[in-house]
Order: structure tokens, then sequence, then C-alpha cells
């Protein structure tokens, strides 16, 4: 927990120290599911963008995954994700492509690295899109509610619903 506080207090105060003319930042509500042996779960997060360039975002994301026979996990995600669209003249419409790293910062033995790519289609504020995580646990073996282990690598396709503003 410590840690997620610490990111988050760098996170703030180097946005308000080197946030460069032109930059901007964006929030935004997810929701994504999937399953382990057999077993769904569901994560949710909200999630900062901070648009260094139009091209270059550093995402940050509280976020929380549960399950009926999984140990809540809950923590921050935070990622360089580099990013291309194409929208309409008043951006009601458009495409957005991203990929980028990541490193997962979580309680339950859940610390990761990750990379992730994905594709969004937003239609007047809302943003629908999907993807790809592949993400790499770098602390011990982790369990699930009835000790059986879970994967130390994982591959997660992910649908999301978003909407967002600007701060």
């Amino acid at each position: 927990m410590k840690k997620i506080i610490l990111t988050i207090c760098v996170f703030l105060g180097s946005a308000q120290t080197f946030a460069a003319e032109g930059s901007r930042f964006t929030y935004d509500l997810g929701g994504s599911s999937g399953s382990y042996n057999g077993s769904s779960y569901t994560e949710v997060n909200l999630g900062l963008n901070w648009y260094l360039e139009d091209w270059l975002n550093w995402r940050n994301a509280l976020f929380s995954k549960f399950g009926s026979t999984i140990n809540t996990t809950y923590g921050l995600d935070s990622a360089v994700l580099f990013e291309t669209d194409a929208y309409t003249e008043n951006r009601m419409f458009g495409i957005e492509l991203f990929i980028g790293p990541g490193v997962r910062l979580a309680n339950e033995k859940s610390n990761a690295v990750f990379g992730k790519a994905g594709l969004t289609f937003a239609l007047a504020g809302m943003r629908i899109g999907g993807g790809i995580q592949q993400t790499h646990y770098i602390e011990g073996a982790r369990t699930d509610k009835n000790d059986q282990a879970l994967p130390q690598d994982e591959t997660q396709y992910f649908i999301t619903l978003s909407g967002g503003g600007v701060l």
C-alpha cells in the first residue's frame, strides 16, 4: 500500500511540475472480465491519463479485481502507452490505437509487469474497445481462495466500455 501511495504522490507532483504546454489530462472508468482456473472474475478501474504529447500517454489506474474464488486484488497500474488516432473534425467519432509496457503494484503477491495493445472506437464521448494484455507476475507463487495455483504468466483479452472527460 505504501508503494501505491508513493507512486500516486510522485505522479501528481510531477504532473504539476513538468506539465508542458499542450499536454492534457483525461480520466476514465473502465471494466473487464476474465477467468482463472475456470472461475470468472471482474476488474474495474479508474484511470488518469497524462498526454505528454498527442502520441504519448502516461496512464495510471487504480483497480480492483474480484470474483467468487479469487482473492480480491487491488492496486495501481502504471503504463506508458504510445498512441495514434484518427478523428472527425469535431472529435465526435474516431479510432485510437495504443501499445506499451506497464507495471502493476498490487496486494496478494500480484505485483507484475505487462505489455498491452488495443483498439478503441470513440462514439460521441463514449469509448468502446478491446485489446490484449500479457502479464508476468514477479513475486512468489500466487493462489486463489481454494489454494489452487494461479499462473505466473497470463494473457488477458479485454473489452472496455468507458466514458471520461478532460481535466
